[in-house]
């Protein structure tokens, strides 16, 4: 009966192709770039689509007069000139022309700016949020283009968002992170507990791989010595593992900042700066966190070292930066404190 069946289809498929001419439903006007990035740049691109502009910032050690894009993204079936891998002086705007396969065209202005030498991190005091197209909630930045990240896309699968805004004075705003119980949904799958992160990179939702979502980091290229933070934190009780079984243990905020070195296929940590701690703090409390060139102290806790056990030289090169900031510091692992409460703000880096 199948092959009756996988025939008949087959015919009637052979049929509709010789009725059917190959642009009957037209040829695509699409024309739009939807990722850009160049050599050398420290943070993410600014696309401004009503206008056809694009806003880069470079390091302050590039050479913007020879600058190359190293990855372009187009809409289906279009074509750019020029290309990546051509070299432009960029200390002026650059034009690109966009080409949709039925021939029209779109001309793009991409501008890039110089960072100075001591850059710091876009939307640091956590001021800007935006609402991502067909969602209930907010995230941190001016765009879909921001640096930064959170979980809340895997959270409210479930559950609401437990990463938000707060509002500290006037425009003066926050982040609160925030624990989850996920209840017995969470805990079918393992994932009983939905710690509160941000961090500087992306998060892509993968369903069958929820650890696989998060893709920590961006570009940036300067050496700072320390970073400051405000923060207060709360742990929650009870503790849960990621079955939904009760622990006695008490839950810890993560605090950490990563430079990295990614030139190659293997990440080389270049620098560390990490807090972690459970103390009860009511209200903002500044701490200045020293950032470790090279390899870490034999003697620094197991968690601040790097997965893959590769630390690059103090002198080398830096190409990446990780911020993040958790509610639990186990929540990788899904548990953590119930209602465990991180709030952050005004993130400053110091050279």
């Amino acid at each position: 009966m199948n092959r009756i069946f996988f025939a008949a289809a087959l015919a009637f498929a052979s049929l509709l192709s010789s009725c059917v001419k190959e642009d009957y439903f037209g040829r695509s006007t699409l024309k739009q770039i939807r990722y850009f990035t160049v050599e050398g740049q420290s943070g993410s691109t600014r696309i401004i689509e009503d206008s056809l502009l694009i806003r880069i910032v470079v390091g302050a050690a590039a050479d913007i007069t020879q600058l190359k894009p190293d990855s372009i993204q187009l809409s289906s079936y279009a074509r750019i000139e020029p290309g990546v891998g051509t070299a432009r002086n960029f200390s002026v705007p650059q034009q690109y022309t966009v080409t949709a396969e039925d021939g029209s065209t779109a001309q793009y202005t991409v501008v890039v700016e110089q960072e100075g030498a001591n850059p710091q991190l876009e939307n640091a005091g956590f001021d800007d949020w935006y609402t991502p197209t067909g969602k209930n909630y907010q995230e941190p930045g001016q765009s879909a283009s921001t640096i930064w990240a959170t979980g809340n896309a895997g959270v409210v699968t479930i559950s609401t968002a437990n990463v938000t805004p707060v509002t500290v004075s006037g425009n003066d705003k926050a982040v609160q992170l925030v624990t989850k119980d996920l209840g017995s949904l969470g805990q079918l799958v393992g994932q009983r507990m939905g710690a509160g992160s941000i961090f500087t990179g992306s998060f892509v939702l993968d369903i069958n791989n929820p650890l696989n979502s998060t893709r920590f980091g961006v570009p940036f290229s300067a050496r700072p010595k320390s970073f400051t933070i405000s923060y207060s934190y709360q742990p929650g009780t009870p503790y849960r593992n990621n079955k939904g079984t009760i622990i006695d243990k008490q839950d810890s905020c993560d605090i950490y900042l990563l430079l990295e070195n990614r030139e190659t296929t293997t990440a080389r940590r270049i620098a560390t700066g990490w807090f972690r701690s459970s103390e009860t703090v009511s209200s903002f409390r500044d701490i200045t966190i020293p950032i470790i060139y090279g390899p870490l102290p034999g003697n620094s806790p197991a968690y601040s070292f790097p997965a893959n056990g590769a630390f690059g030289n103090a002198g080398d090169k830096i190409t990446h930066i990780s911020f993040v900031a958790a509610s639990s510091s186990s929540g990788a692992l899904f548990e953590g404190g119930v209602n465990s409460t991180l709030t952050i703000n005004n993130l400053r880096l110091n050279y």
